[in-house]
């Protein structure tokens, strides 16, 4: 079977990639001259900054760590709460 519809063209997308510093949330191309007079633009921002850590709250926690006990001692724990369940549930037979 041939093909006898028409075919959708659509214009082709054009990028332009230029490097550009954000301070305070204004945005500094370092080449201007390369952009276009008028047009649209997609910002993607490559390198986020981290936020600042809650030093005050940090420093409130430290030392404040609880010991944990290892798995080996919780298993055990466990293990001995069980037989003693089983030993009050079976031992009067």
């Amino acid at each position: 079977m041939a093909f006898t519809g028409s075919v959708l063209a659509f214009p082709r997308m054009a990028t332009l990639t230029l490097a550009a510093e954000i301070d305070h949330g204004c945005i500094t191309v370092a080449e201007p001259h390369k952009l276009p007079k008028i047009g649209r633009a997609l910002l993607t921002v490559l390198d986020p900054p981290q936020p600042e850590p809650d030093w005050d709250k940090v420093m409130s926690l430290l030392g404040t760590r609880q010991n944990k006990l290892d798995g080996l001692a919780i298993q055990n724990e466990a293990r001995a709460e069980w037989e003693e369940r089983e030993r009050e549930q079976w031992g009067a037979r």
